[in-house]
């Protein structure tokens, strides 16, 4: 007797796919892929401009006690560095600076031969 061997059926050959649809968004998912851009491209440029434009400034230590200024009259090539420097030796001439800026409510560090600015005094 002879035995056969059943191999069923073999399966039907691939077919090519149809293409998948476009994908479509809904006026919400519009809404999001441009507005959060914007607005995280607007916030950053706002985080840089105020980083740009805020102002240095020197941590100026409070005078302290009466009397706690005196009186200078610039002389010819001298500056609120060599000033600073020279009247307050054992600190940062730049807090110096600041604090002889806020005594005489300059808004530069330009000061001309002659004139009388408030300095603070050695502690």
């Amino acid at each position: 007797m002879a035995h056969a061997i059943h191999l069923g059926t073999l399966p039907a050959p691939r077919t090519a796919r149809a293409p998948r649809p476009a994908l479509r968004l809904t006026r919400r998912g519009r809404i999001v892929l441009v507005v959060i851009p914007l607005f995280l491209a607007t916030l950053a440029l706002l985080v840089a401009w105020a980083a740009l434009t805020a102002p240095a400034q020197a941590a100026a230590e409070p005078l302290t006690g009466p009397g706690g200024t005196v009186t200078v009259t610039v002389q010819p090539g001298e500056s609120l560095w060599t000033i600073a420097a020279r009247r307050v030796p054992n600190q940062d001439p730049r807090v110096t600076i600041s604090q002889i800026q806020d005594l005489n409510g300059l808004t530069g560090v330009r000061v001309l031969p002659g004139e009388q600015i408030l300095v603070p005094v050695l502690r």
